[in-house]
């Protein structure tokens, strides 16, 4: 009785620990990406003392879910170049000085999930 008894408290403890070490990396499957994927978390967490608004969207771009940067100050005159990263947080595309004017007709803004606003 002992011995099942101990067998029963570790399998009950293994179990409570699986769930916390869950780890989520897609950030199309999460309900808070930017609390719950480490490197949208990262991302937030770069985006420090801002001198224009800096926000992390989430887009679409040729019909596959993306995420990026942007500067989102009506009041900084900027050229916006963003990387943008798919849902593991690969490189899917990135927007250099030759065609960043593509960028508005390729991506599709689908919400904003964080505001980095100014520290005026």
């Amino acid at each position: 009785m002992k011995k099942f008894l101990v067998l029963f408290i570790l399998a009950f403890l293994f179990m409570g620990c699986a769930k916390n070490a869950i780890v989520t990396t897609n950030a199309c499957n999460s309900a808070n990406p930017i609390e719950e994927v480490d490197w949208l978390k990262a991302m937030k967490n770069s985006l420090t003392n801002c001198s224009c608004e800096m926000s992390i969207i989430q887009g679409t771009y040729n019909n596959q879910t993306v995420f990026f940067t942007m500067i989102t100050d009506p009041l900084c005159n900027s050229v916006n170049m963003p990387t943008l990263y798919s849902c593991e947080g690969k490189v899917v595309r990135v927007f250099n000085e030759t065609d960043y004017r593509e960028f508005n007709d390729k991506v599709t803004t689908v919400k904003v999930l964080y505001r980095c606003k100014t520290t005026k």
